[in-house]
């Protein structure tokens, strides 16, 4: 009986947080594409950048470059990766 308990409690555990990832996934068309502008959070710092690849799953590689002060945000990296869910869309590239 306790094992069936166990079971049933560990069930009902998989199933909500599949319910919850799928919640989570972004749609299509709030996805950015090549070309797009977004803006995201990066080391606490407001980020725009420009979308380079859009052909990875679950984000999109973009180069922070097109910021005016981007030298003196003291960034590491030209590019970075960001998540679909962490961004949003500033401007979409004509297409």
């Amino acid at each position: 009986m306790a094992d069936e308990n166990l079971r049933k409690t560990l069930v009902d555990a998989a199933f909500k947080k599949s319910s919850s990832e799928e919640e989570q996934k972004v749609k299509e068309e709030d996805k950015a594409t090549e070309g797009d502008i977004i803006t995201f959070q990066k080391d606490g710092q407001q980020v725009e950048a420009v979308v380079t690849s859009s052909k990875l799953q679950n984000s999109v590689v973009c180069d922070m470059t097109i910021m005016d002060d981007f030298h003196e945000r003291n960034l590491d990296f030209e590019k970075t990766v960001v998540a679909h869910k962490n961004y949003s869309i500033k401007e979409r590239r004509d297409r």
